[in-house]
């Protein structure tokens, strides 16, 4: 079992009973996340280190990789681009061999990474170097839709528009994390919006620390906007719906990371919530399918810290992060950079055995095909202390369109 002990040293990963043992060298994996600054204290990133431990630790346990046992190092990178380098630049003093980035900041030390050949697997939530050349070392987890332009536009799906629809939203404000992926994306969104006859109201960008949502809120409700469509972390979502009630604005709000334990477990922020609107990356409460119930098997067995319940999209996204550093060295026969690099970038059908609805496309690096063409994702609404789905759970489904120009 993992035992997790300090950020900036090894996690040891002690032999599961009956596996093989082996005098191959460790392969050491490194993890950059927000421990500390706005991006840790207010979001649930201080949690995914359980989502990595229990993938890494489930393959341990029937033999590692090519007889290697995995090991991993987490490092803070403070919400910053510079705290990235230096945690970029910390992890391969220590000799890893490859970086996962659950983060907001990684462009911070992806050039540095690319110079190297270190392969690094990550959310691609901070910028366009996921898709953008000479980064093919990078391999993102999730659409790259909204946050890398090809040929000069940004590509979104329609269902977007389609979910905003299916609210009854007419006029739509933005509220964005003021980071480019998340800019990026609503741009996109408001032409998927534009497309089925929705109006933009009125868009914004918020730090991650702010709390005085009440000028905004006001603002929103003289323009008459009656949905909004929230790309921020939890606490944004929360404090907005806070700010709403308040002020008495009666919109439909779409919040991006509203699927969220965390938010069961807070009466207040739940109160403030009722009536909002999510999506679920990976939808454990309604009929799990079995690679969802493999995956919350592994975070119960694997990890003494998690706690049960919702897995927080952070949670997820490590948990497949480190699901595909093992599919790379798998292909790789091993701790080989090059032979990673090169047999992962030609997989087009990746879906982390089955978790992920819609597959990653690694190949076509750099242009439009490695968009898959269609996505799809359940809508939820918060009522009570559940998250009910909309339609029985039925997937609102959207096509690759073209967005708005870079």
């Amino acid at each position: 079992m993992a035992v997790l002990a300090m950020a900036g040293v090894v996690i040891g990963i002690s032999t599961a009973p009956g596996s093989a043992s082996t005098n191959k060298a460790p392969i050491v994996l490194g993890l950059i996340t927000d421990e500390t600054g706005p991006g840790g204290v207010q979001s649930s990133y201080p949690q995914i280190i359980d989502g990595a431990l229990a993938r890494i630790d489930a393959q341990n346990a029937v033999g590692g990789v090519d007889g290697h046992k995995l090991e991993l190092i987490t490092e803070d990178e403070q919400s910053t681009p510079g705290g990235d380098l230096l945690a970029a630049k910390i992890l391969v003093s220590k000799g890893v061999f490859g970086v996962m980035e659950v983060d907001s900041q990684a462009f911070g030390g992806a050039s540095y990474l690319h110079q190297l050949g270190i392969p690094v697997v990550g959310v691609a939530q901070d910028g366009p170097e996921w898709g953008e050349q000479p980064n093919t070392n990078m391999f993102a987890i999730a659409s790259l839709s909204g946050t890398t332009p090809i040929n000069g536009y940004y590509y979104t799906y329609n269902n977007t528009g389609a979910e905003l629809q299916a609210l009854g939203i007419t006029k739509l404000a933005q509220i964005a994390f003021n980071v480019p992926s998340a800019i990026n994306a609503a741009t996109t969104i408001f032409q998927a919006a534009k497309s089925v006859g929705i109006s933009k109201c009125l868009d914004a960008l918020v730090p991650s620390d702010n709390s005085n949502f009440g000028p905004l809120v006001l603002e929103m409700k003289n323009m008459g906007c009656n949905g909004i469509d929230v790309l921020s972390i939890l606490s944004t979502c929360t404090g907005l719906a806070m700010a709403m009630r308040q002020a008495d604005v009666n919109a439909k709000m779409l919040c991006a990371t509203g699927y969220d334990q965390n938010l069961l477990e807070q009466p207040q922020a739940l109160a403030a919530m009722q009536g909002t609107f999510t999506t679920a990356a990976i939808n454990v409460l309604s009929n799990p399918t079995p690679p969802v119930k493999l995956f919350l098997s592994r975070l119960n067995k694997y990890t003494p810290t998690w706690g049960g319940g919702i897995p927080s999209d952070e949670v997820g996204y490590s948990y497949e992060n480190a699901d595909l550093m093992i599919k790379g060295l798998e292909l790789a026969g091993g701790p080989n950079r090059k032979a990673f690099i090169s047999k992962l970038r030609q997989v087009s059908d990746y879906t982390a055995e089955g978790l992920m609805t819609t597959p990653d496309i690694f190949s076509h690096f750099g242009t439009l095909g490695m968009f898959p063409k269609e996505s799809c994702t359940p809508l939820l609404e918060v009522k009570g202390k559940a998250y009910v789905p909309i339609d029985n759970g039925k997937p609102i489904c959207g096509k690759l369109i073209r967005g708005a120009h870079a």
